[in-house]
């Protein structure tokens, strides 16, 4: 009986330190748009920086006349945002690491990068 007290008490522990560490994680929120940069197709913006275990929220939106993909392989993500339209994708990323942001539609887009931190 002691034994079973004892397993259960560790249990409940455990659960505890596990879901106090689920609430230091944030929702993270960027928007990147499709934009004409002198003539050429690509993001306006460069690089995000995000954490390992944080929801992303990605607001997409198209500034073009025409229709531009979005993709991260790395977290399954291919949208195509029509012109002038916005989307949002979230996601949890679970590496670490630099991942290409692209068109898929358009191989010549300018590429951005997301850097995933720990």
């Amino acid at each position: 009986m002691k034994r079973v007290l004892a397993v259960a008490v560790v249990a409940v522990a455990g659960a505890l330190v596990l879901a106090g560490c689920a609430g230091n994680h944030k929702t993270e929120k960027f928007q990147i748009s499709a934009t004409s940069v002198n003539g050429a197709s690509a993001f306006n913006v460069g690089t995000i920086t995000v954490t390992e275990g944080d929801k992303v929220d990605l607001r997409l939106g198209n500034s073009t006349d025409k229709a531009h993909g979005f993709s991260i392989d790395a977290f399954g993500i291919h949208k195509v945002i029509q012109a002038g339209q916005f989307q949002t994708v979230s996601f949890t990323p679970n590496k670490t690491g630099q991942f290409k942001i692209y068109c898929q539609l358009h191989p010549a887009h300018v590429p951005a990068q997301m850097i995933v931190v720990g």
